[in-house]
Formats: C-alpha cells, sequence, structure tokens
C-alpha cells in the first residue's frame, strides 16, 4: 500500500516508469505526518476500525479516485485490511495459536500485530520494500519446501506479470495442512480480464485501474489456482457480514480466496514447525 502514488501518475505516463522506479522510494510507504496527527485525538463515532478500535465520525479518504471514509485515521487500514483481519480473527486460528507465517508486501496496520503474535515465526517479504525481512520475488521463493503454516498475500498478485509461477510457489512453500489467504482486484461477474499487450503504465491504467497491474482476477480464478496445486474457496464481505456490521466497519464488497494445498502438490522436503 503505497501514499502518494495518484500524485506520480503523470510522471508515470510520460516517462513510462517501471514498477521498480515507483516502489523503491522510501517515501511512498510512510503515512504523510498530517493524517499521523489527526489520528493523535480520540473521537467516538459510527465507524469502528477493527483493528486498532479507533471510533471516528468518518475515515479519510484513499485511492487513486478518493475513496470517502475509506483509510482509518490512526492506523491507516483500508477497507480491504478491514475485511482481511475480522476474516483472520473470526474464521482462522491466527490470533489464538503461534503459526509460522509468511506475510509478503506486509500492510502497516496489520504487521506490528502479527509479529507481536508470532515472533521470529513471523516473515515479511517485498520485491522493493527495504522494511521487509526479506526482499525476494513471489515466483523465486528463498525457503525450503512446506515451511508456512500461513501465506497472507493481499494485492500483491495482480502486479506480478507471471502469477501462475507466484501461486506455484505458494503452494510449495505451504505446509500440507497450511493454508492461503489471497485477496486481489475481483470481478465476480466474469472471466478474468488480462491482456499482454498492455505493456505501458499508461494502458495498464486504462484497462486495469492501475499503472502496475495486470489483470483483474474473475470467475476462473479458482481453477487457476488449482492448475497451480491449490484448492480454493471464495469469501465474500457480503456473505460473511451483515450490511450492519460492514457500514460500521466500513468494509466495502470485497473478496478474498482461502487456499490450501492440493494432496501430492507440495515440495518433498521441508522443515518442521
Amino acid at each position: 500500500m503505497l501514499h502518494g502514488l495518484s500524485g506520480l501518475l503523470p510522471a508515470i505516463a510520460d516517462q513510462n516508469l517501471d514498477e521498480a522506479a515507483i516502489y523503491r522510494r522510501e517515501a511512498l510507504y510512510e503515512r504523510p505526518r498530517y493524517e499521523r496527527s489527526r489520528g493523535l485525538t480520540p473521537a467516538a463515532g459510527p465507524l469502528l476500525c477493527p483493528i486498532c478500535g479507533r471510533e471516528a465520525a468518518r475515515f479519510l479518504p484513499f485511492g487513486l479516485g478518493g475513496r470517502r471514509n475509506a483509510r482509518c485515521p490512526d492506523c491507516g487500514s483500508l477497507e480491504r485490511h478491514r475485511f482481511l483481519w475480522t476474516f483472520l480473527a473470526e474464521r482462522t486460528d491466527v490470533l489464538r495459536r503461534s503459526l509460522r507465517i509468511l506475510h509478503t508486501a506486509p500492510e502497516p496496520c496489520l504487521e506490528p500485530l502479527l509479529r507481536a503474535r508470532h515472533g521470529r515465526r513471523y516473515v515479511t517479504l517485498d520485491r522493493f520494500n527495504p522494511a521487509a525481512d526479506v526482499q525476494a520475488d513471489l515466483t523465486d521463493l528463498p525457503f525450503p519446501d512446506r515451511r508456512f503454516d500461513l501465506v497472507l498475500s493481499s494485492h500483491v498478485l495482480e502486479h506480478v506479470p507471471d502469477d501462475r509461477a507466484a501461486l506455484r510457489e505458494i503452494a510449495r512453500v505451504l505446509k500440507p495442512s497450511g493454508r492461503a489467504v489471497l485477496l486481489f482486484p475481483y470481478d465476480p461477474k466474469g472471466p478474468t480480464r488480462e491482456d499482454p499487450a498492455m505493456d505501458t503504465p499508461a494502458k495498464r491504467l486504462a484497462a486495469f485501474g492501475h499503472p502496475y497491474h495486470y489483470r483483474i482476477y474473475g470467475t476462473d480464478t479458482p481453477q487457476r489456482m488449482a492448475e497451480a496445486g491449490l484448492v480454493a474457496t471464495l469469501v465474500a464481505s457480503t456473505a460473511m457480514l451483515s450490511a450492519h456490521r460492514r457500514r460500521r466497519r466500513r468494509i466495502n464488497r470485497n473478496h478474498l480466496f482461502l487456499a490450501r494445498p492440493r494432496a501430492g502438490a507440495g515440495g518433498a522436503s521441508g522443515e518442521g514447525s
């Protein structure tokens, strides 16, 4: 999750800047000072962030289109982060027992909580962010087979040109009993939209709504994961949470996939817990 990307869009399009040129700018990973200061004064209200517990009359805007009431003024969480945290807290044992976790492109609102709970068994990974524990490509993970109980990857796979290779790597490093929780732009109304002709940031912005997205996932996503060795289940925020809870937590219509390794699809070697 980058801050200030919208202000760079003209330069990205005009200069055809690649992802590395933008995502290695450390300042983009830091919340603006004025936003952090706005989160220091408690103010009760109808909105509640389930991650940090902040109540507020309204949240801050965020995104290339300036979505209203999107960002928590304290922890900086967005709608997808609040949905992910609610799912982890209510549908998994992540907060109840120690697990070996791989978290790709870790969100600042989630990383401290997960690291405090799981300690050195929690590992973060990013291609560009120097604050991550490991800097590596998701298509070539530097870990042994069957290493992790859980892989968390939110809004990363759409940035990967060869996402099938990344999915195979996720399947490889999961223990047979492990799970992956995967989020990305998803449209339930049709198949995945991708086009190799969208080969510049400007074209991808026009086609997929972001200069560094290579696709919008669709109804064929479970099959795409199955081909990589993962059995996936779709979880919709509208099915999991009542309309009242979604309004209260500012969780929009969102989706995640809970995936497990297909029997016999994982690697043959690895380390135990």
